[in-house]
C-alpha cells in the first residue's frame, strides 16, 4: 500500500506512483530498487522526520560534466568541506520528472539530458519504535554545458567534480562525519554507495 502525502486540504500524488514509475522506466530505463533502515538521531529527525510529509520525496541528480566527472556540491550551513551529490525536493503534487528538471535548473543552472533512471532508494527512518518512510529518486544526467550557475538565493557554497569511480570515497567521507551530522552523513552515504555500485564499474556509463 502506497503512502500518500496530505498537507492541509486536498489529495496529493502517492509517494511512489506505479504508473508514473512505469512511464519513467519506459523513457529512461528500469530503476534498481533498494530499501534501507536508518536509525535516526536528533539532527536527522529535525531535518527529515515528518509525521505529515512535506514532500513526496527527493530527486538526486548525478550529472556527468563535459570533463567526464560527476558534479558534487557543498553548502554554507555545513560549516566545513562536505561535498555530496545535489538533491532537491519533490513537492506533494509535483511529478518526479518535473521536480528533477526544476531542481537541476535551480541548483546548477545547467542544461542537461536525462540518460538513465538509475534507482529508487526507499529509506525508513526509525526512532523510538516508530518509522517514517522517505524516497529518493536517482537520475543519471549529462550536462550540455560547463557553466554552473545556481539561481540567486540558493545556498550552494562550492562545486567540485570527481570521477564516478571515487563515489565510494565520497560515501566513506559522509559516513565518517561526527557530531550532529553523523546520522545525516550515514543516510546521505547510502545514495553515493549505490551510485558507485551501479556506475563506478560500469563501462557503458564512463
Amino acid at each position: 500500500m502506497e503512502t500518500h502525502t496530505h498537507i492541509g486540504a486536498g489529495c496529493y500524488l502517492p509517494t511512489v506512483d506505479p504508473m508514473e514509475m512505469s512511464i519513467l522506466a519506459a523513457k529512461y530505463g528500469e530503476p534498481v530498487r533498494r530499501r534501507a533502515i536508518v536509525e535516526t538521531d536528533d539532527y536527522l529527525a529535525a531535518q527529515r522526520w515528518r509525521a505529515v510529509p512535506d514532500r513526496r520525496g527527493e530527486v538526486i541528480f548525478i550529472i556527468r560534466q563535459p570533463n567526464g566527472e560527476i558534479l558534487l556540491h557543498s553548502k554554507q550551513r555545513y560549516g566545513g568541506p562536505i561535498y555530496r551529490l545535489p538533491t532537491g525536493g519533490v513537492e506533494p503534487s509535483e511529478a518526479v520528472e518535473d521536480a528533477l528538471l526544476r531542481e537541476v535548473e535551480e541548483e546548477t543552472g545547467q542544461s542537461v539530458i536525462v540518460r538513465r533512471f538509475l534507482a529508487i532508494l526507499n529509506c525508513h527512518f526509525h526512532r523510538n519504535g516508530s518509522s517514517v518512510p522517505f524516497t529518493s529518486y536517482l537520475f543519471y544526467l549529462e550536462s550540455r554545458t560547463m557553466l554552473i550557475e545556481p539561481e540567486e538565493g540558493h545556498e550552494v557554497a562550492d562545486f567540485r567534480t570527481v570521477p564516478v569511480q571515487r563515489m565510494g570515497q565520497v560515501a566513506s567521507h559522509l559516513r565518517s562525519l561526527n557530531g550532529k551530522r553523523q546520522g545525516w552523513g550515514y543516510w546521505r552515504s547510502l545514495a553515493h554507495d549505490l551510485v558507485h555500485e551501479l556506475l563506478g564499474q560500469n563501462s557503458q556509463f564512463n
